[in-house]
């Protein structure tokens, strides 16, 4: 790896130091990211011939690395999804379709907006992250994670079952249009982990990625919500089995769920844990 910084040349090389990022979300959910951190050294002055290589190479590469960072963008938003999901323990899925092929995203956006508001006047306090995804024939629908509904609520004055009400909700946005809530989905309403939720979720991001959109654009999410800080502790001198122990220390200290991955470098660890909420 080579960086040119003021006409200076810096190669970077992995280096025996790791950073530690511990971050406990609430709702019995904890993360954990082991990174090695990398180190540059001063190559020296880059000669003109240097430079001009250079600078004919970032041209060459330029699409490689504007895709590159497009890619960790996505990371970075489904990351975001997933950690959103978790901090507000939602445990539900609610899938909101149309009839027709309505194929504009903004449009979408909109209705889903209105659909939140009217749904805090039958249920205050209604929270939701959710992602849009487009269908095979092009028109868009929405992944809203939620917390579980209870069996009814207030409609025309009198208690109905919930799903008919939101579904009334829906359709009363989205008017000619036509919209339903995906019955093939109706077993997804009862109560389920929010990691695995979180995943679902937030795999959408990567799918934006894959189509060519841009992520922002593909997930939104109720507002006031605060992440939690990592907990940051840097390591010279251990192994990476040193400290995945320790890690699994830090946010596994009880019955829980684990999921985990490896980099093909070895470089990066990530531990997702879910026990019983706090």
């Amino acid at each position: 790896m080579l960086r040119l910084i003021d006409g200076i040349f810096y190669r970077g090389k992995r280096s025996d130091e790791y950073v530690l990022r511990s971050y406990h979300l609430g709702n019995g959910h904890k993360e954990a990211v082991i990174t090695r951190q990398v180190v540059w050294e001063e190559q020296g002055p880059a000669t003109l011939a240097e430079l001009a290589m250079w600078e004919l190479e970032r041209v060459e590469f330029e699409d490689e690395k504007r895709e590159a960072n497009r890619l960790r963008a996505a990371r970075r938003a489904k990351t975001q999804v997933r950690r959103r999901v978790k901090v507000l323990g939602l445990d539900a899925l609610l899938t909101l379709t149309y009839r027709v092929n309505q194929q504009d995203l903004t449009l979408c956006k909109q209705h889903m907006k209105e659909f939140v508001r009217r749904v805090r006047r039958v249920l205050p306090g209604f929270v939701y992250v959710a992602a849009f995804e487009r269908q095979k024939r092009g028109a868009w629908h929405v992944h809203m994670a939620i917390h579980r509904l209870p069996q009814s609520l207030p409609w025309a004055g009198v208690k109905v079952k919930s799903y008919n009400v939101i579904r009334a909700v829906w359709r009363s946005v989205v008017g000619d249009l036509g919209g339903n809530i995906d019955e093939s989905r109706k077993k997804r309403w009862s109560k389920q982990s929010s990691g695995k939720l979180a995943a679902y979720l937030s795999k959408y991001m990567l799918k934006a990625f894959e189509e060519g959109d841009d992520w922002s654009n593909r997930y939104s999410g109720s507002a006031g919500v605060e992440l939690p800080q990592a907990v940051v502790v840097r390591f010279k001198a251990y192994s990476m089995a040193e400290l995945v122990a320790l890690a699994y220390g830090e946010v596994a200290d009880g019955p829980c769920e684990c999921m985990t991955w490896l980099d093909g470098y070895g470089d990066t660890f990530f531990l997702s844990t879910e026990g019983p909420p706090a």
